[in-house]
């Protein structure tokens, strides 16, 4: 006869074991989740879907060179623009998200509203690690003087932004506040930040149909 396996879930075992409650992520947390507003929440959780729609499509696009030659194959100078636009609403959309709880009198939805609500120092480090690649990356600089205000000076060339980051490092970015979402909304949850389209209208789909046509 052939053993069973016990099945059950990590709150049993702790039940079980309570030395080992360290291990659940609810006990890692520094605020209470009945903190969070959960409206504001909501709100936030629909915003950045928008955004993962809107990378994950850009990523399956453009990430792999021979995907980019296909399409440049077929039409380079619409493409390039494509993927340039595709890239300034996504670190726009990002970058908002980093801005402070409220500015100019007017509350914003960002990260930050949720570490003023919990007081949270785990959220705000995740934060700092956050902001870190966002300033660095030259995103922060690139948004506040290009994306979203008309700087004379950078427009007129007597300043330049320097841009350092890849494809890659934007699709991490976005992956980690997937992770701040996913700790205010239930630390126990890892949630994919990729979207999976129906596989018949997906971005690969897209350039398979694109390399007939160069081919044809």
């Amino acid at each position: 006869m052939s053993a069973k396996a016990n099945i059950g879930t990590l709150e049993d075992f702790i039940k079980r074991r309570p030395e080992m409650a360290h291990l659940d992520p609810m006990n890692q947390i520094d605020f209470s989740l009945s903190d969070i507003n959960q409206n504001e929440l909501k709100v936030l959780k629909e915003y950045f879907t928008g955004i993962c729609v809107d990378l994950t499509l850009y990523m399956q696009l453009f990430s792999d060179k021979n995907s980019v030659d296909e399409l440049n194959k077929f039409n380079g100078f619409v493409f390039h623009h494509i993927e340039q636009a595709y890239l300034q609403k996504i670190c726009l959309k990002v970058a908002t998200l980093m801005d402070p709880p409220a500015s100019c009198g007017k509350q914003n939805l960002s990260l930050r509203r949720f570490i003023k609500q919990t007081k949270s120092e785990k959220l705000n480090e995740a934060y700092l690690q956050l902001d870190k690649f966002y300033t660095g990356s030259g995103i922060k600089e690139w948004r506040n003087k290009v994306l979203a205000h008309a700087d004379l000076e950078t427009l007129s060339g007597n300043y330049n932004i320097d841009l350092k980051f890849t494809r890659e490092e934007v699709d991490d970015f976005v992956a980690e506040i997937q992770e701040f979402i996913d700790l205010v909304s239930d630390p126990r949850v890892a949630t994919d930040h990729r979207i999976v389209f129906p596989k018949e209208n997906d971005g690969y789909m897209f350039v398979e149909k694109i390399r007939q046509s160069n081919e044809s």
